[in-house]
């Protein structure tokens, strides 16, 4: 699917609710000049079109669980096939394509060291095609923020 290109206030919305995922739409219509309805559709094909989620956030950390990142190596061609099987792991919780030292980058949430031994020596490393995998445990998380702006929206001719 497409994506529509976001307008500004398409982009005055998302900011909204970055603030406040529960805000109420006649409130941010309200605060935008625009109809309730407006605000309605508008969301919708947002999250329909995957340009936001709406979710409750919660630290790992602060739920006592343990959060990790491998950074993954891989051989040749094998990235996409490399960062779908990894995906596809019930403690995988964010999986990123990147250019730089390593290939993908790859969120673990798990319940103790042991669930994360696991994860990595016989799920992640078994993988065809990774040449690399190192580990980093986080400790502390000093920020974490939601409340970006997506900047102005592109012209539009």
């Amino acid at each position: 699917m497409r994506r529509q290109a976001l307008d500004k206030t398409d982009i005055a919305i998302i900011g909204h609710l970055q603030v406040d995922g529960r805000r109420a739409y006649t409130t941010i219509a309200k605060d935008l000049g625009i109809s309730e309805a407006s605000v309605r559709q508008r969301v919708a094909r947002l999250l329909r079109t995957n340009v936001i989620q709406i979710v409750a956030v919660s630290s790992p950390l602060d739920l006592g669980l343990m959060w990790a990142q491998i950074h993954l190596r891989v051989k040749g061609d094998r990235i996409e096939a490399v960062a779908q099987a990894v995906a596809e792991l019930p403690q995988v919780d964010y999986v990123s394509i990147c250019a730089g030292d390593f290939d993908i980058i790859v969120g673990v949430v798990a319940h103790d060291r042991e669930e994360l031994l696991d994860v990595l020596v016989n799920h992640v490393r078994t993988i065809p095609g990774i040449e690399q995998a190192d580990f980093v445990l986080n400790l502390k998380i000093l920020k974490d923020n939601y409340e970006w702006s997506p900047g102005e929206a592109p012209a539009t001719a």
